[in-house]
């Protein structure tokens, strides 16, 4: 469960996201199975009592799984500790390309008050023609009290949001989302020590304690970060347990990077095949070409003996 499978280029592995899928699956929901035919079958009260109780308390960690986190903990701190200096690094990125944005529409913003001002100045000639004021009286005035409204802004949201076309829906709902930088959160050693500790212990806890946010968030890191953590029966048990939710995202993840390692290892075999094929191609050529070189040897030798 939770197990990512490492790819050999040797080993044709198209295959093993959907029979990781099946497999894991399997185990996650191995807990709610029901036993077999020849078995008996236990009273629904007194398995729903035993459930309960179990669910109630904490299980203790095994010395397998003390010694799998232990050895995952100095992995995942520097795992981690990268993963900031790039979140760090990104984020003074954009406060800078920010800042140089506003500049830029401040000082475009000037430039074009500037000209208006120059361009709306209002003539002191004396001779200067006097506006009708009786035109303005024909002129449509729209009460203050009226319940018109432009609806052009708002069909258009309607059309965009409704629309089937790939992608237009999801863009236009991205854009809601606030693309202004947020600084992450740093975190120092001690701290992500203590955060992965608190998690490791959390999973331990009865499954009817929920976990918090905060150890969620940590598991998911962790998922990113240290997958390989989660090869551990009993550890990924104890995540399927506490969290099926979170168990589905960790396999969902791990599948995706199954499929993507694969895409990889076919896309190196795709370029070595051409490159073979091309390889061949010249050799061909190479000889081809020899063999005309020869041709004409040859006949320019004729040529010679006949003159």
């Amino acid at each position: 469960m939770f197990k990512f499978l490492s790819v050999k280029p040797n080993v044709d592995t198209r295959y093993q996201p959907t029979f990781l899928v099946a497999a894991l699956s399997g185990v996650l929901f191995l807990t709610g199975c029901q036993q077999s035919d020849t078995s008996p079958v236990a009273d629904d009260s007194q398995t729903s009592e035993k459930t309960s109780v179990e669910d109630s308390q904490p299980m203790p960690k095994s010395d397998s799984a003390a010694a799998r986190i232990k050895q995952f903990q100095p992995i995942y701190v520097a795992q981690a500790q990268s993963l900031q200096r790039r979140l760090q690094a990104e984020y003074e990125s954009l406060q800078a390309a920010d800042a140089s944005d506003s500049e830029e529409l401040l000082l475009l913003n000037t430039n074009n008050s500037e000209n208006a001002d120059s361009n709306n100045e209002v003539p002191t000639d004396d001779t200067a023609p006097i506006a009708n004021t009786t035109a303005t009286s024909s002129e449509e005035v729209v009460p203050s009290g009226s319940s018109e409204v432009d609806t052009t802004d708002i069909e258009t949201e309607v059309d965009v949001n409704t629309s089937t076309e790939v992608g237009e829906r999801d863009l236009t709902v991205l854009k809601r989302i606030s693309l202004e930088p947020r600084k992450p959160v740093m975190l120092t050693e001690d701290q992500i020590i203590e955060r992965y500790q608190q998690t490791m212990d959390a999973l331990y806890q009865p499954v009817t304690t929920p976990l918090s946010a905060e150890d969620s968030d940590t598991l998911i890191n962790m998922a990113t970060l240290v997958p390989q953590l989660f090869e551990h029966a009993e550890i990924a048990g104890r995540v399927s347990a506490k969290s099926p939710a979170l168990a589905r995202l960790i396999i969902q993840h791990q599948v995706w990077e199954q499929i993507e390692a694969q895409q990889v290892v076919d896309m190196q075999q795709m370029k070595q095949k051409q490159q073979q094929e091309f390889e061949a191609l010249m050799a061909k050529f190479n000889e081809t070409i020899e063999g005309y070189d020869e041709q004409i040897a040859k006949y320019e030798q004729t040529l010679k003996e006949f003159q």
